[in-house]
């Protein structure tokens, strides 16, 4: 598969859960991420091409802050090797400088 990433994803082993402002569903958690994107795992796969407006809640404060916000589009998805859970991609849109300090913050202590 040709890979489209310029950046480096990093793993997080802390549990980011996310959630969809617009609906308040929990979507599902973060496994990796970068100042361009995550990836997400989840229970129900997510409507590709769609743009989200999340919430990511952190398990510690960072920066004062327990949670981020950020806009993010859907752009690749897949299930799971063992089923049941789904893979998707998410490329952020809109990144305010507090969620963009976040993750600046996370991806530096790995």
């Amino acid at each position: 598969m040709y890979e489209k990433r310029r950046l480096e994803r990093h793993k997080i082993t802390t549990s980011l859960e996310v959630y969809d402002l617009d609906s308040g569903q929990h979507l599902g958690r973060v496994v990796d991420l970068h100042a361009e994107g995550l990836m997400l795992l989840s229970e129900q796969p997510m409507e590709l091409f769609r743009r989200y407006a999340l919430q990511v809640s952190l398990p510690m404060i960072l920066n004062g802050m327990t949670e981020f916000f950020v806009d993010a589009e859907s752009l690749w998805q897949r299930e799971s090797i063992a089923g049941g859970q789904h893979w998707t991609g998410l490329h952020f849109v809109r990144l305010p400088d507090e969620a963009k300090q976040c993750i600046d913050k996370m991806v530096a202590s790995r």
